[in-house]
């Protein structure tokens, strides 16, 4: 077994052949540079990273060569910029560096690849739609719109899950048991908000559910955090009746805090039969937001 000294060796040599395969996939002319004299070896020199950095020629160099020295991650960052790195990639560099990488944060709006959403929509008969980091949707296909009322909209303003769930009285009737699943919403979304302190959007979000929703207030006073990866739900939809569906959560390495929710049914169930009928109803969409609607209307009178 490695001592930590040798562990800390062999990092520092993982970071030097990093950085060097980094820098020598490069030319001058990528990054806005004259090419010059006749190099002997491809790629950038160890200065011209250091000048495209903003950083010494002589710490980048002794960075490089695994010298064991303390480095920032403004100065990390500097460098993955200067060597055009995809965010896995500056996330690795953060990890062979031995420095917590920063979260990227985009405060304008998030989009999804065309791939991503082929592969939520092939998911189809089972509901599964993609969640950005303030809760948006941002893809769903049609199970998650038949069951869950969800549309994604190219021009308007996105569905927001957290939102509908807390401002939306329709919400109490298709979760039974809402006053236990809230909390823990509340608590994995304080989990997801802390790490954006700075995105004005979120903290806007936050704000109007505080003002519009005494349960989002007195969770969210609570200060818990959750994390939570499958589980089950009961639903319950107008048109079908109540059914068990379960869920798991998917990451995606290079979007932070983007999450898949796919959902599924027991095989053989009454959930499974009552989700076939519902996916083949042409207007079940429709109906999941008049009747909830009525329902809501006849317990409220």
């Amino acid at each position: 077994m490695l001592n930590m000294e040798s562990r800390e060796a062999e990092r520092r040599a993982e970071l030097t052949d990093f950085l060097r395969t980094r820098r020598a996939r490069l030319v001058p002319e990528d990054v806005g540079l004259i090419s010059g004299s006749r190099r002997r070896t491809p790629g950038l020199r160890r200065e011209e990273v250091a000048l495209l950095a903003n950083i010494g020629s002589t710490w980048y160099t002794r960075l490089e060569q695994g010298v064991p020295i303390n480095v920032s991650a403004e100065v990390l960052e500097s460098i993955a910029k200067a060597l055009q790195l995809t965010n896995f990639e500056r996330q690795h560099l953060f990890t062979l560096a031995g420095v917590p990488a920063p979260e990227r944060v985009d405060t304008q709006c998030e989009s999804i690849t065309p791939q991503l959403r082929r592969v939520v929509d092939s998911l189809y008969p089972n509901p599964a739609y993609v969640r950005g980091r303030r809760w948006d949707v941002l893809a769903a296909n049609k199970a998650a719109e038949c069951l869950f009322g969800l549309s994604v909209s190219e021009t308007g303003p996105p569905v927001n899950v957290l939102f509908r769930f807390f401002t939306n009285p329709d919400a109490r009737v298709c979760y039974p048991k809402w006053h236990e699943i809230g909390p823990k919403l509340v608590a994995q979304f304080r989990a997801v908000a802390a790490r954006y302190p700075d995105d004005e959007r979120l903290r806007a979000l936050i704000s109007e559910l505080h003002e519009r929703s005494e349960h989002f207030r007195r969770w969210w006073a609570q200060h818990d955090v959750y994390e939570v990866t499958s589980g089950f739900k009961q639903f319950y939809h107008p048109a079908v009746g109540e059914l068990t569906i379960e869920h798991v959560v998917l990451t995606i390495p290079d979007m932070a805090d983007v999450r898949i929710m796919a959902y599924s049914v027991e095989p053989g169930t009454e959930s499974e039969r009552r989700l076939h009928t519902l996916v083949e109803m042409p207007d079940a969409y429709a109906q999941l937001q008049t009747t909830a609607s009525g329902i809501t209307t006849m317990m409220r009178s």
